[in-house]
């Protein structure tokens, strides 16, 4: 293989491993409603970010729990009034890592066969 293909290998690996990230997206619109409790919320309000977990949105306000608290702490819960959320996203960072892991296992598996399409058992 030459080095230009070398490159061109892991250039392809560096994108993908990029794209699997956690899927963040901007929902379309939120119906005031619960949230299922482990979807991961990114609230900007104020120029600073907050990543909370077992949202609520009422039809004036938004709240949640901090990610690192258990969903169960509702002494945990902030709540910021709608008109000062200035954007918001929904993720899935763990289900982001698992995707990564297996692409990258994946890529492993595939340079291997690849390497050794000739055969790996000794030297001729």
């Amino acid at each position: 293989m030459r080095w230009r293909d070398d490159v061109a290998v892991v250039m392809a690996l560096a994108v993908s491993c990029a794209s699997c990230g956690a899927g963040w997206h901007r929902p379309a619109q939120l119906e005031p409603g619960s949230l299922s409790p482990r979807q991961q919320v990114q609230v900007w309000s104020g120029g600073s970010a907050r990543r909370w977990h077992a949202v609520r949105v009422g039809p004036d306000s938004l709240s949640g729990i901090a990610f690192a608290q258990p969903t169960t702490c509702d002494s945990c819960r902030v709540a910021l009034p709608r008109a000062a959320v200035d954007s918001m996203r929904l993720g899935d960072p763990v289900a982001g890592f698992w995707k990564t892991v297996g692409l990258v296992l994946g890529a492993f598996t595939l340079a291997l066969i690849y390497t050794c399409r000739g055969g790996c058992g000794g030297y001729d």
